[in-house]
């Protein structure tokens, strides 16, 4: 507890939103699908990057949530869920989709149970060692949530409606002087309109059930089945395809939920995993660096199948020895001038490892054949006086992360725009400008900029943060 403890006075302000794990299951087919006198109601979750340093992960059991009108309750699960929130960092992910019965609700019911708070201990990293992570069991004053939708949810026979969960940890988290942690959860909950942004699955990992022409089937979280619809749009990654597609094939979808079908209609899909098995996380150790990499070791938040045999919420390490394929997951944007290879892998990366298990051993062996390098995200301060405007929305400026990342990655970290870059409750880069610190959350990749041998950190989007 001394490591808590140190960080103590950090902990009171560390704001997490919702967040739910982006991972997938093993189990029963889809159940709780629409009927046509039902209204579809779709779960989303997002989480945000902790203020204090080295929080790595903050998981929970979420044994159920419901929409309520006051009399009656109807429900937005169908299985208890053990959820990390402390992992997206801005990524959204699909947890549920299910009948509601038509109505108007005003109440939203999440009800919790045990959860567990992780941190790395970065003590050896100014020495050139690993970090390690430690563990503490955090007190709930609430197992059962209420929250009073802003707008109450009329829900029609027929309509389909997202729900945006986020679970602020900022309001929600205390610490006494003895280090103790104790959570009042506090939820934030809106219904996603038509055209909201905030629609958008970008961290969905599933296994591949079947595929049938332009669609495939896909068993995601939990065990719930989905369908996914691609197009000549979906963008896949050379030499992937559904004709190349089985049932050992483990991919992460990116799309949103069709009104009319409730397909996940496909704007990228990315394979992960040809081999049944792959574990996602985040990098926290590279050796020997500089150069070719032939280990790393990643905090595992999650993997497929579930209970494979690569321990959660620990740090395992993957050695490498150069055969992998290398691939930059879903970043269809012009940074030609950007790699990522067995040299350029850096702690504060996220990262999907692909490969086949061997289950005979204890712990068990993988060779690992795939390393995805995988969408994240960041908060933190845009530095004043740091943006430079190349062309429109292309360009650079600089962000200062004081929170996990900033303790594995440069601090202030450059971020780089490009045109295709989505900027969210703001105009544009030109935005970033005036004397004083504005809040930001990033969502993209980290990758090694040849021209400085230095992390830089590309941006998909730029959202200014509203308190």
């Amino acid at each position: 507890m001394e490591r808590l403890k140190t960080f103590g006075a950090l902990l009171l302000f560390l704001p997490l939103a919702l967040v739910i794990s982006c991972g997938g299951g093993a189990g029963s087919s889809n159940s709780g699908m629409p009927s046509q006198q039902s209204a579809t109601v779709y779960t989303l979750g997002t989480d945000a990057s902790p203020t204090m340093p080295n929080i790595v992960s903050f998981v929970a059991t979420v044994s159920g949530a419901t929409l309520s009108d006051g009399s009656t309750s109807a429900s937005l699960t169908t299985t208890p869920q053990t959820l990390d929130f402390a992992k997206l960092s801005g990524l959204h992910t699909l947890l549920d989709l299910n009948s509601v019965p038509p109505g108007t609700y005003t109440t939203v019911n999440i009800m919790l149970g045990a959860a567990t708070i992780s941190w790395l201990d970065t003590s050896a990293v100014a020495t050139g060692g690993a970090p390690v992570v430690s563990t503490a069991t955090p007190t709930l004053t609430s197992s059962n949530v209420a929250v009073t939708l802003a707008q109450p949810l009329t829900l029609n026979g027929g309509d389909t409606v997202g729900l945006f969960v986020d679970f602020d940890l900022a309001k929600s988290i205390t610490i006494d002087g003895s280090g103790n942690v104790t959570v009042n959860p506090t939820f934030n909950i809106r219904a996603l309109a038509a055209n909201d942004v905030q629609r958008e699955i970008d961290c969905f990992f599933a296994g591949v059930v079947s595929v049938s022409g332009n669609t495939m089937v896909i068993q995601g979280p939990h065990g719930r089945q989905y369908t996914v619809s691609t197009d000549s749009n979906t963008f896949f990654a050379p030499n992937d395809g559904l004709s190349t597609f089985n049932t050992n094939t483990i991919v992460s979808v990116s799309g949103t939920i069709d009104p009319a079908t409730h397909d996940i209609d496909a704007d990228e899909v990315l394979v992960v995993s040809t081999d049944g098995f792959f574990a996602d996380g985040l990098n926290t150790f590279v050796s020997p660096t500089p150069g070719p990499a032939t280990s790393l070791q990643v905090f595992v938040r999650s993997e497929l199948p579930d209970g494979a045999g690569i321990p959660l919420g620990e740090i395992s390490t993957f050695g490498l020895n150069g055969s992998e394929m290398y691939r930059i997951g879903f970043i269809n944007l012009p940074i030609t001038s950007l790699l990522f290879n067995q040299s350029s892998l850096t702690p504060g990366q996220r990262v999907a490892i692909g490969g086949a298990l061997d289950t005979s051993t204890n712990p068990p062996g993988l060779s690992v054949h795939r390393v995805i390098l995988q969408r994240q995200g960041q908060e933190g301060s845009w530095v004043s006086g740091s943006t430079q405007v190349s062309n429109g929305n292309a360009g650079s400026f600089q962000l200062m992360d004081n929170r996990l990342a900033g303790v594995l990655l440069p601090s202030p970290l450059t971020v780089m725009t490009t045109n295709a870059t989505l900027f969210i409750n703001m105009t544009g880069l030109s935005t970033l400008t005036g004397t004083s610190p504005i809040d930001l959350r990033v969502v993209g990749h980290v990758l090694i900029d040849p021209a400085t041998s230095q992390p830089v950190f590309v941006a998909r989007s730029v959202e200014l943060i509203n308190d």
